[in-house]
């Protein structure tokens, strides 16, 4: 899902809150204006987020609800002026990646990351309104929203790839995850945001898990090749035993 679906929408739209919402989008049975569909859109958008954080009051509700509001307008707007630029950068890197050379991969990230530092003064104000009104899991918690969960899903998958990472080892793979979420958050669409996350799992598997004796490309092997054997044997599992098949008579 791309949040520029919606946050295109934001023009003009400063703050609001729920009931605010509500109140101008139902004020009449006539047709909506082209504000009311613009915070009707919003608030459906935003929905989903509020119902991952479960804020405990409603007035938390609407201050985050705004504090969203704001970062998804000022997102649109870097990301108009930016995403030509940026789109190419990501071309260039994958290229480089299709090409093997590890250099030039990480000279488009440095690009990439030079680009994105000029959003950095909203990203952290960003963090820091939500602070201002949540706790650090509660913050955790939207992260992990406009992301889809894509830390604790990696995770759990890095976990069974490689059963045997130490408590030491599995600190450093979720590290470097969360470091991962914290770029994504800055993206609107679902493709970047899984590319930081691409940038990332390479760091993960290519220098440190590599680095601590692992071999990931064949553990990777391994565990595909251990879910096609369980599959097969599930299936095997749930096929009618010979001879018991109704035959109508």
């Amino acid at each position: 899902m791309k949040h520029i679906l919606f946050v295109g929408m934001l023009v003009g739209v400063v703050s609001f809150t729920p009931a605010s919402v509500h109140a101008q989008t139902n004020a009449s049975a006539g047709p909506l204006s082209a504000a009311d569909k613009e915070r009707a859109s919003l608030r459906k958008h935003i929905k989903p987020i509020l119902a991952a954080l479960k804020p405990d009051d409603a007035a938390k509700e609407a201050a985050v609800s705004d504090i969203l509001a704001a970062q998804f307008k000022a997102l649109r707007v870097w990301h108009a002026a930016n995403d030509a630029q940026v789109k190419e950068l990501w071309n260039e890197f994958n290229r480089a990646r299709s090409a093997q050379s590890v250099s030039n991969a990480n000279a488009a990230l440095v690009k990439i990351d030079g680009v994105y530092a000029t959003f950095k003064p909203q990203h952290e104000k960003f963090i820091s309104d939500l602070s201002a009104v949540l706790s650090p899991e509660q913050v955790e918690t939207v992260k992990d929203a406009l992301t889809v969960n894509k830390v604790k899903v990696t995770y759990d998958v890095y976990l069974q790839i490689f059963p045997g990472l130490t408590e030491a080892q599995k600190s450093v793979v979720l590290q470097n995850l969360k470091a991962a979420r914290e770029q994504a958050i800055d993206c609107e669409s679902m493709t970047e945001k899984s590319a930081f996350f691409k940038k990332y799992k390479i760091k993960i598997e290519d220098d440190y898990l590599t680095a601590q004796g692992y071999d990931p490309k064949q553990a990777r092997k391994d565990f595909a090749a251990k879910q096609k054997a369980e599959a097969a044997s599930r299936k095997t599992a749930n096929a009618p035993a010979a001879g018991t098949a109704d035959d109508g008579n």
